[in-house]
């Protein structure tokens, strides 16, 4: 398995260095293999919004909204709450463009959310929303328990309307902490006052 087919299995915490120190073999056993189309999907998806020799650092794959039950459950009824009082203010109407407002959003927490971390930028991949952005998009990042806040350039006009793109976790701890490793390769923390 060459460099490129280890960076692009699901999960796998490797940097790809041009050898086999960066990755242990043991642990690529027990994980899945993506099919030959899938791993052509990866690549073309990266092809089409990084340059073509972009290098990808870290992938992983995060579904927040099965693995966190408790958090699930209380958005589930502020939502409701909250859909019912549209209804009763505004009417269907108001229903339709609550939902509209809060889907977006709420999309990386709803769906499965694939980051991929390139040496150029980030993508985040969804079922609604695909974005990129270069790593000088953004400011800093602050480190929160289940996830890591990237805060955009305030400068910019979608700086100063947004707050930045969240990364959230998967459960495993050294993965958590090989995510902030590279962050921190790109990008200065930002203090929280």
């Amino acid at each position: 398995m060459n460099d490129r087919e280890k960076a692009d299995v699901p999960g796998k915490v490797g940097v790809p260095t041009g050898g086999d120190e960066g990755v242990d073999e043991d642990s690529s056993k027990d994980e899945p293999q993506l099919s030959e189309e899938e791993r052509r999907e990866v690549e073309r998806e990266a092809r089409l919004l990084f340059d073509v020799d972009d290098e990808i650092v870290l992938e992983y794959e995060v579904h927040p909204l099965v693995s966190r039950p408790s958090t699930t459950t209380r958005l589930a009824i502020l939502v409701i709450v909250a859909y019912t009082g549209a209804y009763f203010l505004f009417g269907p109407v108001g229903v339709l463009l609550s939902v509209f407002f809060t889907i977006f959003p709420a999309a990386p927490y709803i769906f499965p959310t694939r980051y991929v971390l390139t040496r150029r930028g980030i993508h985040l991949i969804n079922w609604i929303a695909r974005d990129k952005n270069r790593w000088s998009t953004f400011d800093g990042y602050e480190v929160y328990p289940d996830a890591v806040q990237l805060y955009f350039n305030r400068r910019s006009l979608r700086g100063w309307i947004l707050r930045g793109n969240i990364l959230y976790f998967n459960e495993d701890e050294e993965t958590q902490q090989h995510i902030v490793d590279v962050l921190s390769t790109y990008l200065d923390p930002v203090d929280s006052e």
